[in-house]
């Protein structure tokens, strides 16, 4: 989705936002925070929450944030993430701090070949970037019973219907551009429009290995198309492994994390108890502080992970993410 997720996350948000215009800096969280000094972070940055930005600054704004860091701690910052939009219409920035509960992964082996798509298909994928803040801001919602996200916004919706066309007349191409082509731009597109294919044992295999590509949005595509496929099938969520994705609540990047809590939530529903203590035993530091985040639907996902690890029942844990995520972390910590 961009040069980088931030970067997609600015263009769509150009669509709504003029340069000129003034944006308020809702929240800013961090990730990655085990035994680094987040105060002396936090007391560098050049921006605070509350804060009015113009929206042409966010591009001088990232690099400000990451010298800030480096200033106060000695080490880079292993992301730093901005977007639109909280409740309230703010936007929302994630640092991701050297922590100890962060840790690398070995992406799989980048392709060299050539083959792209057409130039209509490659802009029907920007066009969906285009839309998909529209869609946010309009507080659309996304039926995902299918296999594939159809959003209630008009135009949106309209932009994944030619995409799930095209999808299903092309699935060769796709599937050979994701595993095969050099440019990280056309794997972007593959991930994306290989969640529009019918489903298929290949569909997901390919999907689960575009997990592991080294550009994060092919990763960020990948498994978003995962997760509605989990969704929309209990079938479905069973082929998928749990484990192969547990290592993403342990990125440095922010798209990593949201994406991978996301699959999760829903693989975890069956609540086998051996993916939940895995889970427990190799990601409980991050999912705690990301369950500390403020904003429900960023915490939700990491909150609800905690509370099937500690056995809260689920109709009572759904409530409790929304209402008292302090409740669920205080239970998970009380578990044995």
């Amino acid at each position: 989705m961009k040069i980088g997720l931030l970067a997609f996350l600015l263009c769509v948000a150009c669509a709504a936002v003029t340069s000129s215009q003034q944006v308020r800096i809702g929240s800013i969280e961090y990730f990655g925070t085990k035994q680094v000094a987040v105060e002396k972070v936090k007391s560098s940055l050049p921006v605070h929450e509350g804060d009015m930005l113009e929206f042409d600054k966010f591009p001088d704004l990232i690099p400000e944030l990451r010298n800030a860091v480096k200033i106060a701690i000695g080490h880079e910052a292993t992301d730093v993430a901005t977007g639109c939009c909280d409740a309230n219409g703010n936007w929302f920035i994630y640092i991701g701090l050297p922590g100890k509960n962060v840790q690398s992964f070995h992406p799989s082996p980048a392709p060299r070949g050539t083959i792209q798509f057409p130039s209509e298909i490659e802009k029907l994928y920007q066009q969906f970037l285009d839309l998909n803040m529209e869609a946010v801001k309009a507080h659309a919602i996304e039926d995902r019973t299918k296999g594939y996200a159809l959003s209630t916004y008009p135009s949106l919706r309209t932009n994944q219907l030619a995409v799930r066309e095209y999808a299903t007349r092309n699935l060769l191409l796709i599937r050979k551009v994701l595993s095969e082509s050099a440019a990280p731009e056309q794997r972007r597109v593959a991930a994306h429009f290989l969640g529009y294919t019918n489903y298929s044992r290949v569909q997901i295999e390919l999907l689960v290995k575009a997990s592991r590509d080294q550009d994060e949005t092919v990763r960020n595509n990948a498994v978003r198309a995962l997760g509605v496929l989990a969704e929309s099938n209990p079938a479905i969520a069973q082929q998928i492994p749990a484990r192969d994705f547990i290592f993403m609540l342990n990125s440095g990047n922010w798209s990593d994390r949201n994406k991978g809590c996301y699959l999760l939530s829903t693989l975890t529903i069956p609540r086998d108890p051996k993916v939940l203590q895995l889970i427990r035993k190799l990601a409980s530091d991050s999912l705690v502080e990301m369950a500390h985040w403020r904003d429900y639907n960023h915490a939700h996902t990491s909150r609800v992970l905690l509370g099937r690890i500690a056995g809260i029942e689920e109709k009572k844990l759904q409530q409790l993410a929304h209402d008292d995520g302090d409740a669920i972390i205080l239970a998970f910590k009380s578990a044995r």
